[in-house]
């Protein structure tokens, strides 16, 4: 048999689940069942068919009478799946890492998943998870809870390519609307943010999912701008928050701090100079000023900025105000 990959072969066996329907309910299924369950072309069925026969040694045929697929021998049953210990640890370490997420739309229940992995196993195994992995902890990042109402709304009207108004309340407390052609979904240091088309400012912009107070169908269906490349859009930022102007960033960090930073990547067009005093320079390319000053200050007194002579201004009167109003 060869060898195929996990989405393949959950098809497969979802193909057989519906032969086996079809003939129990007297209403064989037929390439049109199929690419209406699993989404897929008529020509990726007939390949899916033709693997389940010559690969797997399934008994498919096709009944013209019915209009429809069924087995010679109705007990025939897919192979059942080999799981390594390896790849079973693997889940575990995934089941410790998502529960950093509880309260959020990434919460998974591992479990419930652990049970449908065990029933299609080879033999009679037992998975503890927690067993394999309780040498290993994980300890998230702190996070911002959703209204998954809100989250599924966006997240299925970015799906549908479905245009949006939003209620939506900004940083500084002010709520307004606007229209939204929702690309793309990012989440990024706990919060989740949608990145499109803001119909009512004429341009792509950014907003916190979870400042979204209301969210309202519009039925109106969009093209995404072929333009759109959400991996520049990133360069071009400093974490979410993208600027109208790109700058050149250097920035001197201390010796007592440089290794911190020379093991991380902070940003895609990040460079390292080495410095014989043990200090480094970070060298980037951002448009994300506002992020980007918020992250400078919570590295004083370890940083200087060299350039832009603007971006050291804007620290500078950043830090006099905290000084003058005593909130440092």
């Amino acid at each position: 048999m060869k060898n195929i990959s996990r989405p393949q072969i959950a098809r497969h066996r979802r193909i057989i689940d519906l032969i086996q329907q079809g003939m129990r309910s007297g209403m064989y299924a037929n390439a049109g069942t199929f690419m209406r369950a699993l989404e897929i072309s008529r020509a990726t069925v007939m390949r899916d068919l033709d693997i389940l026969r010559d690969d797997a040694g399934a008994p498919i045929e096709y009944d013209a009478s019915r209009k429809g697929f069924y087995l010679t021998d109705a007990s025939w049953m897919l192979p059942p799946l080999r799981v390594s210990r390896k790849e079973v640890f693997a889940f575990a370490i995934a089941a410790k890492l998502l529960g950093a997420f509880k309260g959020t739309p990434l919460e998974l229940d591992m479990a419930s998943l652990f049970e449908k992995i065990g029933q299609s196993l080879d033999g009679s195994i037992t998975i503890n998870p927690s067993a394999l992995t309780d040498h290993l902890s994980v300890i998230g990042d702190d996070y911002v809870r959703q209204d998954l109402e809100t989250w599924s709304a966006v997240a299925q009207a970015t799906d549908r390519r479905e245009r949006i108004a939003i209620v939506y309340q900004k940083f500084n407390g002010d709520v307004k609307r606007y229209t939204l052609d929702s690309y793309h979904l990012l989440f990024y240091h706990g919060n989740w943010y949608v990145i499109g088309m803001n119909r009512t400012g004429g341009r792509i912009a950014t907003f916190a999912v979870s400042r979204i107070r209301k969210v309202t169908r519009t039925d109106i269906m969009f093209e995404p701008n072929p333009e759109f490349d959400v991996a520049a859009v990133l360069r071009e930022s400093f974490g979410i928050v993208r600027g109208e102007k790109i700058m050149r960033v250097r920035l001197l960090f201390s010796s007592r701090v440089a290794a911190y930073i020379r093991e991380r990547v902070w940003h895609p067009s990040q460079r390292m100079v080495e410095k014989r005093s043990g200090a480094i320079e970070l060298r980037l390319e951002t448009g994300g000023w506002n992020e980007l000053i918020r992250w400078i200050l919570s590295w004083q007194p370890d940083v200087t900025v060299l350039a832009p002579k603007q971006l050291r201004d804007r620290v500078r009167e950043k830090m006099r105000e905290a000084l003058e109003t005593g909130n440092c």
